[in-house]
């Protein structure tokens, strides 16, 4: 059994993450299904994939968006009990900051086990998920199959426009097709008594033929236009060759990224163990950061947390940018980011707290006395 005061700081500790976690997901998760509608409204993807989406998108955001809240969930607390004169009795019952950070301890290495597993398994899996998704629309998206009678429709980004009047059952047989083109800068319109897929054998490239029609090639405002007819006419729609299946790094396994020698890779690898990492420093700078005043505001501390965790992402990014171009050193990589914000949070706090300058430097002359 955990002590009283444990129990106490724990208890209002989860409470505090519960509920600014539920306020970030909430933003993340609407965030992500505008982004998502968005895509499905242009065509991009279509409405079965939605929901499949945006529950990845949920997986993905876990492992990034739990250090800041556990950050600011301690900050909140500590700041709440500063504010109400609790650390005031703690500290006149014998309570001090190494109890304290027992307490946080207790559920601190748990919070960055959980976020370890987030960030080097699930986000990777999570990853190579979406991709897997994105490049099966790709190719759905440039299947004939998907073109809806009595409309227009649109494939290659809008490069390839065309109206069918009427669809075989199987979808495999268009009939009275109006098709409007681009090659070489020249707008060509097309109409043909019938068309089909047709997809090469040896290259997998996919074709629009055309069967029974004519062909109407120039550029608008100019009375120059060439006229043809035709028995068949093929339209190149997608080339399969281009598709990579290569993953991207952020969707490649975790145990696949030890040993790599690319610096891309290694910085992938490094950036999953900053979060996790990021727990334990985070949780270190909490408390003296939480320190104030008996009824003082909290949100002063607030929001100098939040500038000290957009500097830590803001690092984050600059750091795999400088390791990937070899502005710092291999054996440095990303690591440095995490021992110089603990270097910020303690000089910030020093200039804050002039008393306990002096007495860290007092105790420093008496030892070395």
């Amino acid at each position: 059994m955990l002590p009283i005061i444990d129990r106490y700081i724990l208890r209002e500790v989860t409470k505090s993450f519960l509920a600014i976690m539920t306020v970030l997901m909430l933003i993340v998760v609407s965030q992500s299904y505008i982004r998502i509608l968005q895509d499905a409204v242009a065509g991009a993807i279509s409405n079965e994939v939605m929901t499949r989406l945006l529950g990845l998108e949920v997986l993905q955001v876990l492992g990034p968006v739990t250090p800041p809240t556990f950050f600011f969930a301690i900050l909140y607390t500590l700041g709440r009990m500063y504010r109400d004169s609790e650390m005031t009795a703690l500290a006149a019952g014998g309570v001090g900051l190494r109890r304290i950070y027992r307490a946080f301890a207790l559920v601190a290495v748990p919070v960055a086990l959980v976020v370890a597993w987030f960030t080097l398994g699930l986000v990777p899996w999570v990853n190579a998920n979406k991709a897997e998704i994105m490049q099966q629309q790709k190719e759905e998206s440039a299947e004939l199959g998907m073109a809806v009678a009595g409309r227009f429709n649109e494939f290659s980004k809008g490069g390839l426009v065309f109206y069918v009047e009427k669809m075989s059952e199987d979808k495999r047989r268009m009939h009275n097709v109006f098709v409007q083109n681009r090659q070489h800068g020249k707008l060509g319109l097309i109409t043909a008594a019938e068309g089909y897929q047709y997809t090469e054998p040896d290259s997998g490239d996919l074709y629009l033929v055309l069967t029974r029609g004519h062909r109407y090639e120039g550029t608008p405002g100019n009375n120059e236009y060439s006229v043809g007819d035709f028995d068949k006419y093929a339209i190149l729609i997608d080339r399969r060759d281009q598709v990579s299946d290569s993953l991207p790094a952020k969707a490649i396994p975790t145990d696949d990224l030890f040993g790599s020698e690319d610096l891309r890779m290694r910085s992938e690898l490094e950036y999953r163990f900053m979060f996790p990492i990021a727990v334990l420093v985070f949780t270190i700078l909490s408390v003296p950061l939480s320190k104030s005043l008996p009824r003082e505001g909290i949100y002063g501390r607030l929001l100098l947390a939040l500038l000290f965790y957009f500097l830590f992402l803001n690092l984050q990014a600059v750091s795999g940018n400088w390791m990937v171009s070899g502005i710092t050193p291999v054996w440095m990589g990303r690591w440095w980011v995490h021992p110089l914000m603990l270097l910020l949070g303690g000089a910030v706090m020093l200039y804050k707290s002039p008393r306990m300058f002096r007495v860290l430097r007092n105790r420093l002359r008496s030892r070395l006395a």
